[in-house]
C-alpha cells in the first residue's frame, strides 16, 4: 500500500471515532509530511476557528499549545519517506477540541511511547507538573527533544492521552495519539 494511502486510512479511522458526537466538526485534517509551512497553516486554521466561535483566551492558548506540541512532534520525529503516512486531525465539539496524530516510528520507540502514555495517564496533575519541571531541570534533551517533554506538555494542557501502536513490519510501528482540550466546565475538579 502506498504510504499516502496508509496515512489516509489512519486519518479516516481517527475521523470515524472522533466524529461520533452529533455536534463534532472537523476543524482541519492533514495527511502527509509536516513541515514548518504546514504547521503554520494548521495553527492559523485552529486559531481562526477558535476566534470565530468566541472561545476564551485560556481555551485558545491551551488548544494551540497542544496543536504546536503534537504536530511539531510529527515534523521532528518523521522517519524519512515514511512521513508520507503522517496525519493530523483537529475536531471541535461542545466539550472543546480533540486532536489526533499518527506517524510511523521504530517498534522500540512505539513501545516506549505507549509506556510513557500509560504512566502519564496514571499521574495526577501535580505529579505531571512536578515531573515536567524535573525533566526540564535535568537538561536531558537533544536538538530533537527525546526527553519526553512533549508528552508531558500534552498531559498538562489536555486531558488523558489515548495512544495506540500497530505493527507495520518487524521494525516499524504506526503510532497514533489523541488528546482532548476541554472547556473549563467539562474538566473534573481537582481532588484534594
Amino acid at each position: 500500500m502506498p504510504l499516502s494511502h496508509m496515512g489516509q486510512l489512519w486519518l479516516d479511522r481517527a475521523k470515524a471515532r472522533m466524529l461520533q458526537a452529533p455536534d463534532a466538526i472537523v476543524v482541519w485534517a492533514h495527511c502527509g509530511p509536516v513541515g514548518p509551512d504546514i504547521l503554520t497553516a494548521l495553527l492559523a486554521g485552529a486559531e481562526e476557528h477558535s476566534l470565530a466561535h468566541g472561545e476564551s483566551l485560556g481555551m485558545r492558548k491551551r488548544m494551540l499549545q497542544v496543536v504546536v506540541e503534537a504536530v511539531d512532534n510529527l515534523q521532528r520525529h518523521a522517519m524519512g519517506a515514511m512521513g508520507e503516512a503522517d496525519f493530523a486531525l483537529l475536531v471541535h465539539d461542545r466539550h472543546g477540541y480533540r486532536l489526533a496524530t499518527g506517524n510511523a516510528v521504530p517498534c522500540s520507540t512505539g513501545a516506549v511511547l505507549m509506556n510513557r502514555v500509560e504512566i502519564l495517564n496514571l499521574m495526577g496533575p501535580e505529579d505531571v507538573k512536578g515531573h515536567y519541571m524535573r525533566v526540564l531541570a535535568m537538561n536531558a534533551r537533544t536538538a530533537n527533544g527525546g526527553a519526553g517533554l512533549g508528552l508531558f506538555t500534552l498531559a498538562r494542557k489536555g486531558s488523558a492521552l489515548s495512544a495506540s501502536c500497530a505493527s507495520l513490519d518487524p521494525f516499524t510501528s504506526y503510532f497514533t495519539l489523541e488528546v482532548s482540550v476541554c472547556n473549563k466546565e467539562d474538566v473534573p475538579p481537582a481532588v484534594a
